[in-house]
């Protein structure tokens, strides 16, 4: 007789379905429900989803586990990493909240905030913290120049220019049982190696994204670096992977809508599946070799007829995709993103009926993907009317 094994649900990350655990994406939003590489080279995960915090008080909170005092908020508007020291000076020079030992926390200890599940705010953070503050820095400076912070959400580590403002949380005792963070200028290089070759951007492969990722890197420090404007990475089994997915569902008219500079589209192209590039702000000359035309995303349905239209990573609060899948004579429409919860149309994919595309989804990558949590997403939407 086959030995049966009790399989537990747990809860979404990200829209709070109960899933199956084996599974390591829910079903319905495509959310990834167990730490990535770069949470697990800083042992984030070994302090999300523990009730360790208590509150003292309206202003402070005390984490049981690494022995740290919070701030329940923090600095009562976003400030420059510049202000910083000036905000944490003044509380030390009030004894405020009888302390004079406040201190900007370090990347390892404002990671390990984050927490397994969204607060009603929908902030990976704790309740016990004000959830009005969304970005906070930290003291670790990047080799880029910036420093590093926390999104709680989307949930990341991110290295930003040191005059971007962010929300300041201070932190007050002596961490224990966390680990030690520089950044590595071995690391950055490689991060440059992967996505530059001669001055020229290239397409890595995802073992090598998984081991930059693994061993602690950080591409948003190397987009601060060498000031790249990118944020979706796709990879050489990504475009592989979505040229099948083409030529699976008998599309040969494909359009990319937002296609930026056309180096998705170029890359496509390079491997045998030509599509056209199209964008609203397209610029003149082709910097990949195929040509951006200047269209929106109804008039590049209307001009090019596609079957098939896909978008990496369309604008927050977007209405766009829901206008393509109402457009006239498309069949298919290709949403790369995170599912309406950084990116794109809140509502998208339970409106439309969209189909998670796990294997697609994690074989690509983006500038945030260096926290708990993965952000690529990839949803395909068939028109049934």
């Amino acid at each position: 007789m086959p030995c049966l094994r009790t399989v537990a649900a747990i809860c979404c990350l990200s829209c709070h379905r109960r899933v199956l655990q084996p599974s390591p994406y829910c079903s319905l939003c495509g959310q990834r429900l167990l730490p990535n590489f770069a949470a697990e080279s800083l042992h984030i995960h070994n302090y999300i989803g523990t009730s360790r915090f208590s509150v003292l008080g309206p202003k402070v909170v005390q984490d049981l586990e690494t022995g740290l005092f919070w701030q329940r908020g923090g600095a009562p508007k976003p400030l420059s990493h510049w202000e910083a020291p000036a905000y944490i000076e003044e509380l030390n020079r009030g004894a405020w909240e009888s302390r004079r030992d406040w201190r900007l926390p370090t990347l390892p200890e404002l990671a390990s905030l984050f927490s397994r599940e969204k607060n009603a705010q929908g902030l990976y953070i704790d309740p016990a913290f004000d959830s009005r503050l969304p970005f906070c820095w930290s003291a670790t400076a990047s080799l880029a120049g910036g420093a590093y912070g926390m999104l709680f959400y989307p949930g990341s580590i991110q290295a930003q220019s040191r005059d971007m403002r962010a929300f300041v949380r201070a932190v007050a005792g002596e961490s224990r049982g966390l680990p030690d963070f520089q950044p590595s200028p071995e690391l950055l290089a490689r991060g440059r190696s992967l996505l530059q070759r001669h001055g020229d951007r290239r397409v890595p492969k995802r073992s090598e994204v998984e081991g930059f990722l693994r061993d602690g890197g950080f591409f948003s420090e190397v987009m601060l670096a060498d000031s790249l404007q990118l944020y979706f990475l796709p990879t050489e089994e990504f475009l592989l992977a979505l040229i099948r997915l083409f030529r699976h569902l008998g599309v040969t008219r494909v359009v990319e809508v937002g296609a930026g500079e056309g180096f998705v589209a170029a890359a496509l192209a390079a491997r045998g599946f030509p599509v056209v590039a199209t964008d609203l702000e397209a610029m003149p000359g082709a910097p990949y070799g195929v040509p951006v035309h200047r269209a929106s995303h109804l008039e590049a349905v209307a001009a090019f007829r596609p079957e098939l239209v896909f978008w990496c990573w369309p604008p927050l609060g977007s209405r766009a995709p829901q206008e393509l899948l109402l457009a006239p004579g498309l069949k298919y429409y290709l949403d790369v993103g995170d599912g309406g919860f950084a990116t794109g149309a809140p509502g998208l994919v339970p409106q439309f009926r969209g189909r998670y595309l796990p294997t697609l989804s994690r074989l690509g990558y983006t500038r945030l993907d260096a926290g708990p949590f993965r952000h690529n997403r990839c949803f395909l939407f068939r028109k049934v009317f």
